[in-house]
């Protein structure tokens, strides 16, 4: 009797062993998968290192460690990430400064007030600064 009550514990113990590494095993696929949903919601459309460094600042502001959080293309940059006036400009500055890329003019800076809502706003103002003729001339 004390022989099958042991095995049972031990089959329980291994199980609940088993279940703990898949959850985590399970858990890092999902923070693998943040950055590749990013990029993927795109297709194409953006440069690799624009998609890069605005989901690397935006999931920052969330205070997320690696590449699993969510961002989608339809966020409300203020309501999801308090990027409003100077803040999106120091944004859009800080992005295209890590990334190398021309920084925008003061005028140019202006037109985010007007045309940047979204995610997928603020990479349609970024990519031009991001094309390699703009870059390097």
């Amino acid at each position: 009797m004390r022989l099958t009550v042991f095995a049972a514990s031990v089959v329980l113990l291994a199980g609940l062993v088993a279940l703990f590494r898949a959850r985590r095993i399970n858990q890092a696929s999902i923070e693998r998968d943040g950055l590749s949903r990013f990029r993927d919601a795109f297709a194409g459309r953006y440069p690799e290192l624009l998609l890069a460094e605005v989901y690397a600042y935006l999931a920052g502001r969330h205070g997320a460690m690696g590449p699993h959080y969510r961002v989608s293309p339809g966020d409300n940059l203020a309501r999801e990430y308090g990027l409003i006036n100077l803040d999106l400009e120091d944004a859009v500055l800080v992005i295209a400064d890590r990334a190398g890329a021309r920084l925008p003019r003061a005028h140019e800076l202006d037109e985010l007030k007007v045309s940047v809502r979204t995610v997928e706003d603020l990479l349609r103002y970024l990519e031009p600064f991001f094309r390699s003729e703009v870059v390097t001339g």
